[in-house]
């Protein structure tokens, strides 16, 4: 897995992660059409570092690796110190 992403990749997946929390299933699709097309090279760079998985019903969903990051942050979700 790569650690090292843009603040642009971070915040796809702050907003895939915000998505999956409210019980919602994003894809590349409906993100893309709620993003711009613009937002595919992003998500492919994120299933490429091991930030993103694709599940059986084509869903996103964080990698276990990115869910523990993600949890062992602070500040994610505006929760500071």
């Amino acid at each position: 897995m790569d650690f090292n992403i843009t603040a642009e990749e971070e915040a796809l997946v702050l907003r895939v992660a915000a998505r999956l929390r409210a019980g919602h299933s994003p894809t590349d699709d409906g993100l893309a059409e709620e993003l711009g097309d613009e937002v595919r090279p992003v998500l492919q760079s994120l299933l490429t570092k091991g930030w993103l998985v694709v599940d059986a019903e084509r869903s996103l969903r964080l990698s276990t690796i990115a869910q523990t990051a993600l949890t062992s942050r602070r500040d994610v979700g505006g929760a500071g110190a």
